[in-house]
């Protein structure tokens, strides 16, 4: 199998992880992982994680390869997918055979999140829409704070907070509701004759 990214290099058997068989380019760095091996590490894996590790953040350099790329296994063209829930890359992925491209890195910072336990659900229709759903809710953020200011808009976030885990939210929200002025109506412009 040659690297998708380095087009020449042969990939080596490397082993990504206990009991989890993949092939390297030493050249990139990056790893090539069949579905099959995937789904029987997972399978091995699912004892341990109903005691899943805590979140260990990775700071490893990523350098994402966004060209378009074929599967050394199947041959087809690789899709991206964002993986979100803080990760800031994509994952690579063949529709055909399944298999999965991570450039150098990925994987230690997926595993750091914990989130190498979910790449089967990562290329799912419900996973992008959450994806999608949290970058809108990072870029409304973005602009509340810069209308209203860091400080105040720290202070909003931990009220807001504050209000969502009260027990009497509902009332509370009514009550700051019910304190809003209503701004007058806009005035009609003159006819014209």
């Amino acid at each position: 199998m040659k690297c998708p990214v380095c087009k020449t290099s042969v990939l080596i058997d490397h082993p990504l992880d206990a009991a989890l068989a993949s092939y390297a380019c030493t050249q990139c760095g990056g790893q090539w992982v069949a579905a099959t091996a995937y789904f029987r590490w997972l399978e091995a894996q699912a004892p341990k994680l109903a005691a899943s590790a805590p979140v260990m953040r990775v700071d490893l350099p990523v350098v994402e390869h966004t060209k378009a790329k074929l599967c050394p296994q199947c041959g087809r063209i690789l899709t991206r997918a964002r993986v979100g829930h803080g990760v800031s890359f994509s994952l690579s992925h063949c529709g055909g055979c399944s298999g999965i491209w991570f450039d150098a890195n990925e994987w230690e910072v997926l595993r750091g999140l914990n989130l190498h336990t979910n790449l089967h659900l990562v290329f799912s229709s419900a996973w992008q829409a959450e994806v999608a759903k949290q970058e809108r809710e990072a870029q409304h953020d973005d602009l509340l704070r810069q209308k209203l200011g860091d400080a105040d808009f720290a202070e909003i976030k931990r009220i807001k907070a504050w209000l969502d885990a009260h027990p009497k939210r509902a009332e509370l929200y009514a009550v700051l509701l019910a304190s809003v002025p209503t701004p007058p109506p806009a005035p009609h412009p003159p006819p014209s004759h």
